[in-house]
């Protein structure tokens, strides 16, 4: 597998769909995200499909509370798994781009779990 972002997507049956709420797209974040769906292609082949969410702070809050990251993952023979990761007062947290690092970690020890 290259080192190119896209490379891993072509093994993926389902084109992973990325959002981002309350806040402009990000070229940055959206980078990250294409290195961590690879990063979990290679640790797991059975994944079919792939949905991030970004959703930024409320500005109205915006003292204390990071950004959230959702993400659903399709791998049979089971449903569907789903990380949450929420916003917390952790000041990286701030950064979408550490919100979504910490969110993936999370994904591949549910798959960790998931194969134990």
């Amino acid at each position: 597998m290259g080192t190119n972002a896209l490379a891993g997507r072509t093994e993926m049956q389902i084109t992973p769909e990325i959002t981002f709420e309350g806040s402009e797209p990000s070229p940055a974040a959206r980078e990250v995200i294409l290195r961590e769906i690879e990063r979990l292609e290679t640790h797991n082949q059975r994944i079919t499909g792939c949905r991030i969410t970004v959703i930024a702070p409320s500005h109205k809050h915006r003292h204390g509370v990071g950004f959230q990251v959702n993400i659903w993952l399709t791998i049979p023979p089971h449903e569907n798994i789903v990380v949450n990761h929420s916003a917390t007062d952790d000041p990286p947290h701030e950064y979408a781009e550490v919100a979504i690092k910490t969110a993936f970690a999370s994904a591949r020890r549910q798959l960790d779990d998931l194969a134990a």
